[in-house]
């Protein structure tokens, strides 16, 4: 064994400063090195007598906790010479035997680093981990209002000025950091200012030195005030996820919402709802109003809609006329049964906008998570074709998803593919339906109007009600028309020839069609077309509805104007069914109006239906235009319009559509009115 003489000689040898301490911090003895440092001072001498007054207080209270824990561990000065302290308990004793490392250079090469930081315009903070103590700059403080002596220089402190939600992330941020998985710490967060405001700052670090065991002693970090870019950012956000027009959230934020509630959804149990609510009849307000007016519905509209969400549901707009509400509830179906309603009745009720009474409604489809998915994509699809359904049951109504709805989405899907090849595979045919003058029903017609039929191979005869909303949501239609107008041209063409002057079929125009001619100058020409074929205009009338005419879109008014001086009139198809403003009739040169089959149907009961058809004849009369009436089915009805002055009818009760060959022999050769 080495004598004590031995052991004192090798510790003298040592770099380090090495001393013995009892529990009260007294040195009892030093290495050569020590002693030289504090010019040999008589023993046993207080350990803190000798560091730099700024650290005795720190010392005092690190030294008391190490007594529980046996280990101790501190940077102070000795004078002027910094060092690192390091001491541990020895077994079974009392006394402590610790070690001085000379930490001067280091400390130098810090001061310059945070020098360089601090003129960067950051606050600079260096915290002394296993002390429990942080320095800030002066330049940190002015940061948060305060001055020197004004913050508590501990960590405690620093988290009691930290936003509450944003402690759990930056330990986080710390932790991975202090484990070596990222080279830089870095984190944002809030931080309460003197003035009591938070400040958003972006808090980058790094541990400058470990102990043996590769535990963070130090880490020095900045903060930059980054408050004015999370303004900016959160403008953005809410930009993006904001409707302007409502302040309703948008589609983006209604998907962001409902990913959150699908994620919840396997925590809490909660089902979902999703409701796709569509304006009925708002193009014709917008086209007639004006999109002023349009727009402060859209605004009212949104405030009737959130005035009916319980506490767990929201509203978006999800474009023009498209709002979507979510529910989460335990069941969804029921609270969409509850909610679907009120939501039918507050928007059927009259809506007060610039001066004017406007009355609009909706239709609604609802698809339900989980029952008809667990995607967004499935649950806007499904909720679409539910939309699809309640619209085509006559709208103001709500439809939830089924599979049969789905089944019939997939039909539609594929009778529009099949659509395609209807045109060039000459699977359409036209048949003839006479208007017969109501003041002579017995005597042969002189008008028809032309219907576009489609017999499909497999299917069979589809109905119109089936295939022309298809066409037109496609463009199809466009060169259906066209093929249309052509037959049409050549039957009468061919009627006339026969010996059957004056005869006038009447085709329908889509107005995608007219959007057509409006985009795509190359199409070909009618006017040109029956002049290519020596066919009076009067031959053909064009019918439209009243929504074409409530745009008051001028190329469509030009492309009227150049129709009628052609010779075709204009026949103004499904009259009163539409959005009722009838100041287009000022603006558009009409030669017939049609009165809808929905009138006629009511006029043997009197009331309302007869009041309004005879009000439709009187006034096309006073504006020097003839009425057709649609749908006659009866000889009650037959009588009733004769009375009061229609001058032509159309209906079952005369005949139904046939081919041109049929046509002729029931109508063209003689025969009885009424015999097809």
């Amino acid at each position: 064994m080495p004598s004590n003489v031995q052991f004192s000689t090798v510790l003298d040898a040592l770099p380090q400063q090495v001393w013995k301490a009892d529990a009260q911090g007294r040195l009892l003895w030093m290495n050569a090195r020590l002693a030289e440092a504090l010019n040999r001072p008589a023993l046993p001498s207080p350990l803190v007598n000798w560091l730099h007054a700024d650290d005795r207080d720190v010392f005092a209270q690190r030294w008391a906790e190490a007594q529980a824990s046996g280990r101790f561990e501190m940077e102070y000065r000795l004078g002027r010479q910094w060092v690192l302290a390091q001491a541990h308990r020895l077994p079974d004793s009392p006394l402590w035997l610790g070690t001085h490392v000379d930490i001067g250079a280091r400390r130098a090469a810090d001061e310059v680093w945070k020098l360089a930081l601090e003129s960067s315009g950051d606050g600079v903070w260096d915290w002394h981990v296993q002390q429990g103590t942080e320095y800030f700059s002066d330049r940190y403080l002015r940061l948060y209002g305060f001055e020197p002596g004004d913050v508590d220089a501990t960590p405690e402190a620093f988290d009691k000025r930290t936003h509450p939600d944003d402690l759990a992330q930056m330990a986080r941020d710390r932790e991975d950091h202090f484990a070596g998985r990222t080279a830089m710490y870095r984190n944002e967060h809030r931080v309460l200012a003197k003035d009591g405001s938070w400040k958003w700052v972006l808090s980058r670090g790094m541990v400058i030195a470990r102990d043996a065991d590769g535990r963070p002693l130090r880490m020095v970090g900045t903060h930059t005030d980054i408050t004015e870019r999370k303004r900016q950012e959160a403008v953005a956000w809410q930009q993006a996820r904001l409707d302007t027009l409502t302040g309703l959230p948008n589609r983006r934020a209604l998907r962001e919402r409902i990913d959150r509630a699908l994620a919840q959804r396997a925590v809490h149990g909660d089902e979902l709802a999703v409701m796709f609510v569509d304006l009925d009849h708002f193009k014709e307000v917008n086209d007639s109003l004006g999109h002023d007016v349009g727009d402060a519905l859209l605004g009212q509209v949104a405030q009737r809609l959130q005035a009916c969400m319980p506490a767990s549901g929201i509203v978006a707009r999800m474009g023009g006329d498209e709002f979507t509400v979510l529910l989460v509830a335990p069941d969804a179906a029921a609270a969409a049964e509850d909610v679907g309603p009120r939501l039918l009745d507050t928007l059927s009720t009259a809506f007060g906008v610039g001066g004017e009474r406007v009355y609009v409604s909706a239709s609604i489809g609802v698809s339900l998570a989980p029952r008809d998915g667990v995607e967004i994509e499935a649950l806007f699809k499904h909720a679409d074709q539910a939309l699809y359904e309640a619209k085509g049951a006559g709208r103001n109504r709500m439809r939830l998803f089924t599979p049969e709805l789905h089944e019939a989405a997939q039909r539609r899907a594929r009778l529009a593919v099949e659509l395609r090849e209807a045109l060039p595979q000459q699977q359409f045919s036209l048949v003839y339906q006479p208007i017969l003058s109501l003041r002579d029903p017995k005597a042969p017609p002189r008008k028809a109007e032309a219907l576009l039929r489609w017999t499909h191979p497999k299917l069979g005869d589809v109905s119109p009600a089936q295939f022309i909303p298809l066409a037109e949501t496609s463009g199809l239609i466009v060169d259906i028309g066209d093929w249309v107008f052509r037959e049409a041209a050549a039957q009468a063409q061919a009627w006339r020839t026969a010996g059957h002057a004056g005869f006038q079929i009447g085709i329908n125009k889509s107005p995608v069609q007219f959007l057509s001619e409006r985009s795509h100058r190359l199409r070909p020409d009618w006017v040109q077309h029956l002049q290519d074929i020596g066919l009076a205009g009067d031959a053909l009338a064009v019918e439209i509805t009243e929504g074409l005419l409530l745009e008051r879109d001028e190329a469509v008014a030009a492309r009227l104007r150049a129709l009628r001086a052609a010779g075709m009139s204009i026949s103004l198809d499904d009259f009163g069914t539409g959005y009722s403003s009838l100041s287009y009739l000022q603006h558009h040169e009409i030669d017939t109006v049609k009165i809808d089959r929905s009138f006629v149907a009511g006029l043997e009961a009197g009331g309302k239906a007869l009041a309004l058809c005879r009000a439709i004849v009187t006034m096309a009369h006073e504006l020097g235009m003839q009425v057709v009436a649609e749908g006659i089915e009866t000889e009650a009805q037959m009588l009733a319009l004769q009375a009061m002055g229609c001058d032509w009818g159309q209906g079952w009760w005369f005949g139904r559509g046939v081919s041109a060959g049929e046509f002729e022999q029931a109508w063209l050769s003689g025969k009885a009115a009424g015999s097809v």
